[in-house]
C-alpha cells in the first residue's frame, strides 16, 4: 500500500501535463501574460455580448435555407456557425478594421458580418470564383443600404491583382478556401502587397487536410506574421512588427461539436487510459 502512495503522485507532474497543450487551451485569458493576447481572449474570443446585426444575419441565413436551391445547398455544405460569424465580426470591430477582403465568398453570409463589423465608412471586398453564388444575399444588401460591401466573382488571382492596383493597404483578410482551390502559398504571394504593417490575416481549416496544415505552418513561420493564435479550425496572425514573435492555442467555441477523441484531442484520465467497453467492439 506505502509503495502505491509513493507513486501516485507522479501521475500529477509537470512534464505529464505540459505534453499535453492541445487539452489545457487558455480560457477567460488564464495563465496570459501579454496584454495584447489577454484582451483579444476576453474582448473578442470569449466575448458574449450580442449585436443587433448578429439576429438579422442569422433570420436572412434562415431565409436562404428554405429555398431549395443551389445557394441553399451550398450554405448548409459551407457556411460556418453563427459563433464563427460573431468573431470575425468582433475581431474587426475590436481593432477597427477599415479596408477587409474575403477570400472564397460562397453564399455571402460570412461577408455581411464582415461588412457590419467593418461600418459604412469602411470598404469590404468579398471574392468568390463560383458565378451566381454572391447573389444570394442581393436581398440583405438592399434593405440595409450596404454600399461599403463590394462583390467580386471571377478568377480570384485576377480580383487579387486587380485589387492591388486599387487599394494601397488592406486591415484584414480572411481566407476561406476550399481545399482543392488555389496553393496558400499562392494567395498569399498575391496578398503580401497589400497587408499593412499591423494587418491580421484568419485562415480557415487549418486542420482539414494535409494541404491547409501546410498552409497554416507556412502562416506561422513568417516573419512578419509576429503573433498567430491557433483555434483549432482558424488560425489568425498578426503582423504588427511591435509584437514579439510567440505562438498561442487558445479555445474557441465554433459552435459545432468537436470530437474530442477522433480528433486526437483526448481526454486526461489520471488512472490510465479507459478500455474499450465490450458493447462498442465489433465481433470481428
Amino acid at each position: 500500500m506505502k509503495r502505491a502512495l509513493r507513486s501516485f503522485p507522479s501521475l500529477f507532474s509537470f512534464s505529464s501535463f505540459s505534453s499535453l497543450p492541445l487539452l489545457f487551451r487558455r480560457r477567460k485569458g488564464y495563465g496570459i501574460h501579454s496584454p495584447f493576447i489577454y484582451s483579444l481572449i476576453t474582448k473578442v474570443i470569449e466575448e458574449k455580448s450580442a449585436f443587433y446585426a448578429f439576429e438579422e444575419i442569422e433570420n436572412f441565413r434562415k431565409t436562404i435555407l428554405t429555398e431549395n436551391n443551389l445557394q441553399s445547398k451550398i450554405t448548409i455544405q459551407e457556411i460556418q456557425s453563427s459563433n464563427y460569424g460573431k468573431f470575425l465580426f468582433r475581431i474587426v470591430h475590436f481593432f477597427k478594421c477599415r479596408i477587409v477582403i474575403q477570400i472564397g465568398g460562397s453564399t455571402g453570409i460570412m461577408g455581411l458580418y464582415l461588412a457590419l463589423a467593418s461600418g459604412m465608412q469602411s470598404k469590404c471586398y468579398v471574392l468568390e470564383e463560383r458565378p451566381g453564388l454572391l447573389s444570394a444575399i442581393d436581398p440583405f444588401i438592399l434593405a440595409h443600404h450596404l454600399k461599403q460591401l463590394h462583390l467580386m466573382e471571377g478568377a480570384y488571382e485576377e480580383n487579387l491583382k486587380a485589387l492591388c492596383i486599387l487599394l494601397q493597404e488592406v486591415d484584414f483578410i480572411f481566407v476561406n478556401l476550399l481545399p482543392n482551390s488555389m496553393e496558400w502559398e499562392k494567395i498569399y504571394a498575391l496578398c503580401e502587397p497589400l497587408i499593412r504593417k499591423n494587418g491580421i490575416i484568419v485562415l480557415n481549416n487549418i486542420r482539414k487536410n494535409q494541404e491547409m496544415k501546410k498552409g497554416w505552418r507556412f502562416l506561422q513561420n513568417l516573419p512578419q506574421a509576429r503573433v498567430t493564435i491557433d483555434l483549432y479550425v482558424v488560425g489568425v496572425a498578426f503582423f504588427d512588427n511591435k509584437l514579439p514573435k510567440r505562438h498561442y492555442n487558445v479555445y474557441f467555441n465554433h459552435g459545432k461539436k468537436q470530437n474530442l477523441h477522433t480528433n486526437g484531442r483526448r481526454r486526461l484520465h489520471f488512472i490510465g487510459r479507459r478500455k474499450k467497453s465490450s458493447k462498442n467492439q465489433s465481433p470481428n
